[in-house]
């Protein structure tokens, strides 16, 4: 039988017990899914784990309490390390801490607000279902973020209103366009990282490299960025994010092999032009990344309104990856971990 959407959802969620060993650093600690900044979390479940989705190592953690996040706890309790907490704030946003540094990334964040291009709601209108605005503590988020990534400048990705309520003191890295949207918004520590640059971060614990990414413009418009980031640490993993799965193949085949790669499972577009290339272009892109772990990108996952999101269409999903991986004798062992918004989610490589 073949398994349904919400049955390959509810087999990767948070460990109310997980516990991060990050190195001994002075912002380095361990955390568990209670403290991670969400201020309210709806969704209880006890799951079943099989296949590889089982190495995902994930359990129920959530409740539905209405206050904010307590203060950081350690948990006594024996697990199985995670290389990473993983948590979508639904869209193109999410976080992940690493085990090995400690890091903390925020991800093209949407944490206020509507989603509108250019500010136009009347024309595209994009409201969350699980990871709402008031269900986050923002301030907290912000005090426990090492740096943000910003892989494009366009709102759904360099999300403006989020980007003005976040202290302009947490550094930035992007593309050379999303760099530009960081500097005019005020950030002081902003690194702009082009295809094929690395930058080494966080007193010299994590490494991004950018790829070429999307082509969100005319054929002669410059690609946004891919970025691969790896810490530097004997037990570091790397992790390689591009929200379009859209790539120029050489650049990546220059990476080598990953860990885990956060890519979309979906193939949306507008009006037959496509935006997001998930369905038909994850499988030559793992092929050449060889991971461990593959994370859906379920950044269509929330509601919208207005006539341009009657133009766009969506094929493709956990589903057919699922199917893919299974098919392609090269993948057949790769996991998929699949997030629920606003459910920090344990990943094991």
């Amino acid at each position: 039988m073949q398994p349904t959407l919400q049955n390959l959802r509810s087999q990767c969620v948070a460990r109310s017990s997980q516990t991060l060993q990050p190195a001994q650093t002075p912002h380095a600690r361990p955390i568990s899914p209670t403290n991670i900044p969400l201020a309210n979390t709806t969704q209880k479940s006890t799951m079943q784990r099989d296949g590889y989705l089982q190495r995902c190592q994930a359990e129920s953690s959530t409740s539905g309490s209405n206050t904010s996040a307590p203060a950081a706890t350690t948990s006594s309790t024996s697990t199985p390390s995670a290389a990473l907490i993983y948590t979508s704030y639904e869209g193109n946003s999410w976080r992940a801490e690493f085990a090995s540094t400690g890091l903390k990334v925020l991800v093209d964040p949407w944490l206020v607000g509507n989603l509108a291009f250019g500010g136009l709601e009347s024309i595209y209108c994009g409201t969350k279902r699980i990871a709402r605005p008031e269900t986050i503590d923002i301030d907290q988020l912000a005090a426990e973020t090492d740096f943000i990534l910003l892989t494009m400048s366009i709102d759904d990705h360099a999300h403006r209103p989020t980007l003005q309520r976040l202290p302009k003191s947490i550094p930035v890295v992007g593309s050379p366009s999303a760099a530009a949207v960081a500097r005019n918004l005020g950030y002081t520590t902003v690194y702009e990282v082009d295809h094929g640059q690395e930058v080494v971060i966080s007193d010299g614990k994590l490494k991004i490299r950018a790829t070429q990414g999307a082509l969100v413009g005319p054929p002669w418009s410059k690609r946004e960025n891919g970025f691969v980031l790896s810490e530097i640490s004997t037990t570091g993993i790397s992790l390689y994010y591009e929200p379009h799965a859209d790539y120029v193949a050489s650049s990546v085949a220059e990476v080598g092999s990953v860990d885990i790669v956060v890519s979309p499972p979906s193939t949306q577009s507008l009006l037959g032009y496509q935006l997001v290339k998930g369905a038909t272009d994850n499988v030559p892109l793992l092929k050449m990344l060889r991971p461990k772990v593959v994370v859906p990108l379920m950044n269509a996952e929330f509601d919208a309104t207005g006539p341009l999101h009657a133009l766009l269409s969506e094929t493709g999903g956990v589903e057919l990856l699922e199917r893919q991986l299974k098919e392609t004798p090269e993948l057949k062992n790769v996991k998929i971990c699949l997030p629920v918004a606003g459910t920090p989610m344990a990943v094991e490589i």
